[in-house]
Parts: C-alpha cells; sequence; structure tokens
C-alpha cells in the first residue's frame, strides 16, 4: 500500500528547510572542506570505510585522493561531502522543518527524513554511480534565459535528429535538456541562435533523467527494493512529480526513485510546494558548492537562503561555525 499525500496547510512559523545538491556540484576538494568544516564529520568518513571498504574509501577522504574518473566517483563525492555537513549540522542542534534534494539530492533527502540510514544510502548511492557508468551514450546541457515553452519547442524540433528531453525544470529560466548527442547539439543550436539563450554542456557521457536511462533504472531497481528501507519522520517530495507524501512507504520509495533515473526533475515545482506549506522557510544548501543557493536567490527573491559551504578562499569551518550560528538565532 502506498503512502498519502500531505495535507496541504501548516503552522505560519518560521522554518528551516534544508535543500540537497546534485551531482553538478562536485569539486575535487569537496569533501576535504566538509571534513574540516565540523568535527562530526569525521564519522561520516569513517562509515565510509565501512561500507566501500579502506582502499577505495582512501581515493575519496585522503588528502589530494578526490578521485573523480567516473560518474560513480561524482555521486560517491557529493553525497559523503552533503552527509559530512548535514552530521555538522545534526550535531549542532540544527535540524530542518523540511527538506528536498535534486537529481543525486534526492538520497541525501531520504536520509534527513530517516527513511534511510547514512551506510544504507550510501551503497545505493555506490551501486546507482556503477549502473549510471554503463548507461547508453548521451549529453546533458543547461539552459539559461529562456522559458519553459520556448525550450519545450526546441525539443520537440530537435527529435527529428534523436532523442532529446527537457531532464531538469529548475526555474522559470533555468532548465536542463539531456538526451542523444546530435539532438541535444540541434536543441541548444536553435536556443541560441533563435531565442539568444545561454547553454553549456554539462555531462558528456550520461543522458540523465532521459529515456536512455532505462536500461538503468531497470539495473538498478533491484538494489532499490533490498534496501532497508524505514518509517520516514518527515514528508516525502519525489522530484518526479513534485507531491509530498506524509507516510511513503517502501513501495513509495522504490517506485520513485526508479522513475526518477528517466524521468524529468521537477525542481521548480517542488520548491514551490514547499515554499507554499512554509511560507517563511528559510532555505539552506546542506552541501558542496552554492548552486542551489544561487538558483533561490535569483528565481525566488523574496525566499532567504545560505549556504553551509564556505565560498571560494573562505575557511570552511569558519563558515560552518557562523551558519550554525545564524540558524541557531533564527530557529
Amino acid at each position: 500500500m502506498h503512502g498519502t499525500p500531505c495535507p496541504t496547510s501548516e503552522p505560519m512559523s518560521p522554518s528551516i528547510v534544508f535543500v540537497f545538491p546534485g551531482q553538478s556540484s562536485v569539486s575535487a576538494p569537496a569533501i576535504q572542506r566538509a571534513l574540516a568544516s565540523h568535527p562530526a564529520a569525521s564519522v561520516v568518513a569513517e562509515l565510509a570505510r565501512d561500507v566501500l571498504g579502506d582502499a577505495r574509501a582512501a581515493a575519496y577522504l585522503d588528502p589530494g585522493g578526490a578521485r573523480l574518473h567516473s560518474n560513480r566517483d561524482v555521486q560517491i563525492t557529493v553525497f559523503l561531502a552533503t552527509q559530512m555537513y548535514l552530521a555538522g549540522l545534526r550535531a549542532e542542534g540544527i535540524t530542518a522543518a523540511a527538506s528536498l534534494g535534486l537529481s543525486l539530492g534526492e538520497y541525501s533527502h531520504v536520509v534527513d527524513i530517516e527513511a534511510l540510514d547514512v551506510d544504507e544510502a550510501l551503497r545505493l548511492v555506490d551501486e546507482r554511480g556503477r549502473c549510471y557508468d554503463a548507461a547508453p551514450a548521451g549529453i546533458m546541457a543547461t539552459v539559461l534565459a529562456v522559458d519553459r515553452d520556448t525550450v519545450a519547442a526546441a525539443v520537440e524540433g530537435a527529435q527529428a535528429h534523436g532523442t532529446v528531453v527537457i531532464s531538469n525544470i529548475n526555474a522559470p529560466t533555468q532548465h536542463v535538456v539531456a538526451g542523444e548527442e546530435a539532438a541535444v547539439a540541434r536543441a541548444i543550436e536553435v536556443l541560441e541562435d533563435e531565442h539568444a539563450a545561454h547553454t553549456t554542456i554539462i555531462e558528456k557521457r550520461v543522458p540523465m533523467h532521459s529515456p536512455l536511462m532505462a536500461p538503468v533504472a531497470a539495473a538498478f531497481g533491484p538494489a532499490l527494493e533490498s534496501a532497508r528501507w524505514k518509517p520516514a519522520t518527515k514528508m516525502y517530495l519525489p522530484n518526479v512529480t513534485a507531491a509530498p507524501v506524509a507516510q511513503p512507504t517502501a513501495a513509495d520509495f522504490v517506485a520513485h526513485l526508479t522513475r526518477h533515473v528517466g524521468e524529468t526533475v521537477l525542481w521548480q515545482q517542488s520548491v514551490n510546494e514547499v515554499v507554499a506549506r512554509h511560507p517563511r522557510a528559510a532555505f539552506v544548501e546542506v552541501g558542496p558548492g552554492g548552486v542551489l543557493h544561487n538558483m533561490i536567490g535569483r528565481a525566488w527573491k523574496k525566499v532567504p537562503s545560505q549556504r553551509v559551504d564556505a565560498p571560494d578562499g573562505g575557511d570552511p569551518r569558519r563558515h560552518f561555525a557562523a551558519t550554525v550560528e545564524a540558524l541557531g538565532a533564527r530557529a
């Protein structure tokens, strides 16, 4: 039996909302910065050694290790760094009324709502990355400065050249397209030449959140089905529906996360849903970089947001401490 949708009314109280980034937030020093942010991060490092084994974990944890040779490496790196920051926040007594995660970030969201333990989620992310590395060839590109209808029209016109879809609806004028290289290239050519869009290739191998990922979803499904799911303590907000589920079952997680591999990420709708439920929400990007913090600042100008990872050149521990102090005052 599947979980029930959340009711739509919640009290008008200040609400911290955690947002967890996807794999585009990866950087070589991501884990080292997270480790330096708070002593509690070392607990996640030890857990990584237990799950991955000392040799594999060292490739991510050791100074200078930062292995980013594969999609699997990227997913593990972003997930571990995110969990290190989350551990630090929890150690300081900072929790969220709600959370949501973009793409890979949905696995950290699932940890935050306590539907999976960190070690179990890491096993899933590891297997997810392994399956993604066997994905059919394809590319992904961000599209900025044009609206959804414009992107959709370009994508439809490019389908004569192969499979291409809008893989992410991130904000009113920020989207991602994914699919076969020729089709994506045609779509972005039209968007640039006819609509002055700004486009950037962000993934040169895996066409995530597109129909090309169907065999990957099938390969990854058994891992989701065998995972040790637990009752969630907060609402679950899947990327593929943007519809909160108050009491998700194991079947809900398996179904949504299987679809998640090859279907569109409805990030804009998800943020709007949370803002509607928490009118006084303050978003906190928990993870490496500041992609979501910056996006929220541009597209949801009245919604306060901040990041736990220090800006480039900043001191990770000092920035994290300042963030905790600010969040404590808000709570």
